[in-house]
């Protein structure tokens, strides 16, 4: 029926029902007028929030979600629509009660953080009390948990206000430097065969696997399955069974245990080592901030990374009659991506000079949640340029633990480009984006949809924008800088790209690199590593 067949009165019933439709702009506006919102430090970059919806407001969304429900719903011994309020209520108040919290909690949440002007990152982390064991011990102390979860463990009051607590990490202020004629340097580069090696074994690594180690000892980076068990003043809090942590520097429930590989050196199946340290300012479970911790970890099982030998099978496998052909690939892939790699390296020189022409200092503790965040960007970061997954996970702990440096410059560039992206309107779009992910799929030789449900499961979507985003905006920079070419010193005599060491020889795969090589092998050049990368040339 066309809009002009409707009859009048039914027109005028349909104006009044879009009319009473509330959108959710609508609901945050009329909550920010009348809720009260109190706000107090909690730590680095964080704000508390405690919102107090009055009651009238409550009254106000159970009434029209009511008066919404008595006309639909259907009672035992009743026409649809002809029940009793009461009835009603009785019947269907829990599920109304749920819904009417979740509305308020999203929403005023919302019209909290507009009434005082607050610019925060990411999602707010609501303060509970856990109704079940799932909590810390089984006293059913505060606990900061996501909107979600939150959402089941609190309940609307019957009468009086509805209260809830967050917190909230916030943006720091700060006046971006002049981005016009910025000093660039072009490096001008070639490949080498230590480069070749390097490459080599990354391709290598990509058909890597995790064996089981019988009847050794750790060894740093070995993958171990161990029960953890974490106690705080001589009391059991926490406990875990069968977690996979790598024998290097980790973080464990936000405590940093930079020795932690080198303690479990030559530890066998069944052992057990013990770690102590300060849980962080913006632990979980409120009452444990700052308190010592000592952690208990048993080894159950252990297993090491096994390359594939460079043997005719392999060669094979990957399309190449020879370790020659296969190299002579290699450097061809290379030396054709050496365009990519000299934008990456004036990419970098911007990112050098945003961070020390930009006064923004960040407090001496980072807040776990922001620390994960640079740790993610630097992983997809890295997954894009084809770095296989025990590297990227390796170099994931480094930046964890004993990197704070490189961690807080992450965490300064994202604001830094926050402010450049609105400042130069740069924005991206879906099918950048998807480009993107095509591209990671290939390097490892998955297919789309899977690489992008893998991106989706741990917010690496949102890191993977960020990054195109950030791109473009130097991208831009460089449009309007003073670049001017420079010859890169071979590799051992200077530093090049930038001030960036090139990596070092890779000697043998079961050799251990230092921080320093290690990082340095992932800032260099990565053309694609997956099988389908490699073509095998005409004969």
């Amino acid at each position: 029926m066309m809009r002009s067949e409707i009859p009048g009165s039914q027109r005028e019933e349909d104006a009044v029902a879009m009319a009473d439709e509330e959108t959710p702009e609508s609901v945050q506006e009329r909550l920010k007028e009348v809720i009260k919102v109190a706000v107090s430090e909690a730590g680095v970059l964080r704000k508390r929030l405690k919102v107090t919806v009055p009651r009238a407001s409550v009254d106000e969304e159970l009434e029209k979600e009511y008066k919404e429900l008595v006309t639909e719903a259907i009672i035992p011994g009743f026409r649809r629509g002809r029940a009793p309020r009461r009835l009603v209520e009785k019947r269907f108040g829990s599920e109304v009660g749920q819904q009417v919290q979740t509305r308020l909690l999203s929403n005023a949440y919302l019209a909290a953080i507009d009434q005082k002007a607050l610019k925060v990152l990411g999602d707010p982390m609501m303060l509970v009390k856990m109704k079940d064991k799932d909590a810390v011990g089984d006293d059913g102390r505060e606990q900061l948990v996501d909107m979600r979860t939150a959402l089941s463990h609190l309940k609307l009051p019957d009468e009086g206000d509805f209260e809830f607590s967050c917190e909230v990490e916030v943006k720091p202020e700060f006046e971006l430097p002049k981005l016009e004629g910025m000093p660039v340097e072009r490096p001008v580069l070639s490949v080498s065969e230590e480069d070749i090696d390097e490459q080599v074994r990354r391709i290598r690594a990509m058909r890597g696997h995790w064996a089981p180690v019988v009847d050794g000892a750790v060894e740093i980076d070995d993958l171990m399955i161990c029960d953890m068990v974490m106690s705080v003043g001589g009391k059991e809090v926490k406990k875990a069974e069968n977690i996979q942590v790598a024998a290097r520097p980790q973080r464990i429930e936000g405590v940093t245990l930079a020795d932690f590989g080198k303690t479990f050196k030559g530890a066998k199946v069944g052992q057990s080592r013990t770690f102590e340290g300060t849980l962080p300012d913006d632990y979980e479970v409120e009452d444990l901030r700052g308190k010592a911790a000592k952690f208990e970890l048993k080894l159950n099982d252990l297993k090491r990374m096994e390359l594939p030998p460079l043997d005719q099978e392999y060669l094979s496998s990957q399309g190449f009659d020879s370790e020659k052909e296969f190299r002579d690939e290699v450097r061809r892939q290379m030396e054709a991506r050496i365009g990519e790699v000299v934008r990456r390296g004036m990419m970098d020189q911007v990112r050098k000079y945003l961070l020390e022409h930009t006064k923004l200092e960040l407090p001496e503790g980072l807040s776990s949640r922001q620390t994960e965040r640079a740790v993610l960007r630097k992983a997809i970061d890295l997954q894009r340029e084809g770095v296989p997954i025990s590297e990227i996970e390796k170099h994931a702990d480094e930046l964890r633990t004993v990197a704070r440096e490189e961690t807080a410059a992450n965490l300064k560039l994202h604001f830094i480009f926050e402010d450049i992206a609105e400042k130069l309107e740069v924005e991206v779009t879906e099918e950048e984006i998807n480009g993107a992910i095509a591209e990671m799929a290939r390097a490892y030789n998955q297919r789309f949809d899977r690489m992008r449900d893998q991106l989706a499961r741990n917010d690496g979507l949102e890191m993977l924008y960020l990054q195109i985003r950030d791109e473009k905006c130097i991208d831009k920079i460089l449009e309007k800088a003073k670049i001017t070419d420079a010859e890169v010193p071979k590799p051992g005599t200077e530093k090049a790209r930038g001030g960036k060491p090139k990596a070092e020889t890779a000697k043998s795969e079961k050799s251990e690199k230092s921080a320093a090589e290690a990082k340095a092998a992932k800032k260099e050049a990565k053309p694609p590593a997956a099988k389908g990368e490699s073509k095998k040339k005409t004969k």
